[in-house]
């Protein structure tokens, strides 16, 4: 019986991370053995330390993507008093892994998943395996999956009770547009409606965006120990 595969995040950085980083240990180990200079040799274990920098990192976004992404989707979700007919954006919503499992939550209630399907962003990042997925959980009935931009989102305001966001935000290069895409997400949420934003990096310029924009900022912290690597994560409330 086929399962749900939800991929892993940024797999070529992960990929590389993992190979340099064993390569560049390799590389420090083996420079004792050309020299005995002193400062090639303190050289050799700053080498070294890089390379075991670049593994644990890479080792952690594996490590994320088979225990970590289900651990902290469990966690967001479980931060919403569901009543089951709430309305759902999670925008970057990739393979649909937080899309699809708000709407297992829901009755009456549909749960919307944006992206623009970047291959570079995760492994098997397609509407069709989001729509796959959404299959095999039994909420294809629940979703509904558009080609959206967050800086554009095609919603009215006042739309949501509910706004996710995992490992999006930052493929957006310019901070200009970072703070467009938080905007927009302060404008299609309902009052009293929640916001929380996870990134690799720290969340604290989206709270301030989202302060610009009238909402309460819950907290902006990291979850490494819940997501077993890099996260950080923004909670907002209008």
């Amino acid at each position: 019986m086929q399962k749900p595969n939800y991929g892993f995040d940024a797999p070529a950085i992960m990929r590389n991370m993992i190979i340099f980083g064993i390569i560049i240990q390799i590389i420090g180990l083996l420079i004792p053995n050309f020299t005995e200079n002193i400062m090639l040799l303190y050289l050799s274990y700053l080498v070294i330390l890089g390379g075991v920098i670049l593994l644990i990192l890479g080792t952690s976004m594996y490590i994320y993507g088979i225990y970590g992404k289900f651990r902290m989707r469990d966690f967001i979700l479980s931060k919403i008093i569901w009543k089951g007919n709430e309305n759902v954006l999670d925008i970057g919503t990739g393979r649909g892994v937080y899309m699809i499992n708000a709407a297992k939550h829901l009755t009456t209630g549909k749960s919307i998943g944006i992206d623009i399907w970047r291959a570079e962003d995760l492994s098997g990042n397609s509407i069709e395996n989001a729509y796959l997925n959404a299959e095999l959980e039994n909420v294809r009935d629940k979703i509904e999956i558009r080609n959206d931009d967050a800086r554009k989102l095609s919603f009215a305001d006042n739309s949501f009770d509910v706004v996710l966001s995992m490992f999006c935000i930052h493929n957006i290069d310019d901070k200009a547009e970072q703070e467009k895409a938080c905007l927009e997400i302060a404008r299609v949420l309902k009052p009293n409606g929640r916001a929380m934003i996870g990134e690799w990096i720290p969340t604290h310029d989206y709270a301030k965006y989202f302060e610009k924009a009238g909402l309460k900022v819950i907290n902006s912290k990291q979850y490494f120990s819940t997501a077993y690597s890099l996260m950080w994560m923004v909670e907002v409330v209008k």
